[in-house]
């Protein structure tokens, strides 16, 4: 039974049965497991989980990313894995519908991502020119008479930063992101990646239209890189953007 087992990357519009030149987790081949017009994209392999491993996980995304150039993809997650090719077809069947409906919705359609960080040479510039609190901070700092209340003064010029750098955000990131918003058919906000991290934002952009979609992105970038920088990922599986929770297989 383990040798049946199918590692799952994702699910295709595809009927008739394809095996493609990319190499899966393991270095193991890449083939589909159909059902009427949808395809599950497998490899075999003997392991009842596979280890996130760095060589692992590239194998999984160089997998989605190859099947993107040819294939609307309903990505799977990292470690999906079915114990046999009938558990494949059974789950291709009970979900049919609903598989089909969410490949039509997002035919053509790929992901991209836009993190957004502020600059720490441009916010200390800002902080040193023209804020009169941290002159003042600084200055009750200096003439701290215990160390209990320089801790107290250096928390509030933290304070001080972190509303400086959420004034940023309104200022740069939100436009940046209502600008982006109207040329993407969706949008999505991600949580943050720390302070610094003023935008980190998923868009479903139509395939063919990404390069005006990056084009824009650089048009931003270079209004604002004074202030702020940009991290531009994509083409990507829309992960943030398939609405079908799968039924699993009794």
């Amino acid at each position: 039974m383990s040798a049946e087992r199918k590692y799952l990357y994702g699910i295709i519009k595809e009927s008739i049965p394809r095996t493609f030149n990319l190499s899966g987790v393991g270095g193991a081949g890449v083939y589909t497991i159909g059902y009427q017009e949808v395809a599950a994209v497998v490899s075999d392999t003997g392991l009842g989980e596979i280890d996130p491993t760095r060589q692992n996980v590239r194998a999984h995304t160089e997998v989605q990313d190859g099947l993107l150039k040819a294939y609307t993809l309903l990505p799977m997650g990292f470690g999906m894995i079915a114990d046999s090719k009938d558990d494949v077809c059974k789950l291709l069947a009970k979900n049919y519908q609903g598989l089909i409906s969410e490949l039509k919705r997002l035919d053509g359609k790929v992901e991209v991502e836009l993190k957004v960080f502020w600059d720490q040479g441009a916010l200390s510039k800002e902080l040193e020119g023209g804020s009169d609190e941290l002159t003042r901070l600084k200055s009750r700092i200096k003439n701290a008479s215990s160390p209990a209340e320089t801790r107290e003064l250096l928390i509030e010029v933290g304070k001080l930063v972190e509303r400086i750098a959420f004034n940023w955000k309104a200022r740069y990131a939100d436009r940046v992101y209502a600008v982006l918003k109207g040329l993407a058919c969706d949008a999505r906000l991600n949580n943050p990646l720390g302070i610094k991290n003023v935008l980190n934002a998923s868009f479903l952009i139509e395939k063919a239209k990404e390069s005006d979609f990056q084009k824009e992105v650089y048009k931003l970038d270079a209004q604002y890189q004074s202030k702020v920088n940009f991290k531009y990922v994509g083409p990507l599986a829309p992960y943030n953007f398939v609405s079908l929770k799968l039924e699993l297989v009794a």
